[in-house]
């Protein structure tokens, strides 16, 4: 296992450095463009991810944005389960989280197993 793989595995998110001299923001939109690809991020976002994003907003706009996109991955700077929602309504498409530990303190309150006895 190469060390960015590890980094995934035990952190969530590749911990590697930009390549010096590249241009972050240029890099990420010529990436988009070349990989077919959009940004959906939520408002709590950073805002040089906001500036970046072909879809900004809270989680209900989000989903309603995932239907609409005709891009072939869908970016998701935002949580597991709006991730998870954009996967369910577009099961053809690729769905990206940046950070797998991106977590939601409200979905985090519903664990599996108590919402099931319910």
């Amino acid at each position: 296992m190469n060390s960015n793989q590890l980094s995934l595995v035990t952190k969530g998110f590749v911990d590697a450095p930009i390549p010096a001299g590249i241009n972050l923001v240029d890099e990420i939109i010529r990436l988009k463009k070349e990989k077919n690809a959009v940004l959906l991020a939520h408002y709590y976002q950073e805002d040089a991810i906001q500036d970046l994003a072909d879809f900004l907003g809270d989680s209900l706009y989000l989903a309603k944005a995932a239907v609409e996109v005709d891009s072939d991955i869908i970016v998701f700077a935002g949580v597991h389960f709006m991730a998870e929602t954009a996967k369910i309504i577009n099961p053809s498409k690729k769905v990206l989280l940046p950070d797998l530990n991106a977590g939601c303190s409200l979905a985090d309150s519903c664990p599996p197993d108590d919402f099931r006895r319910r």
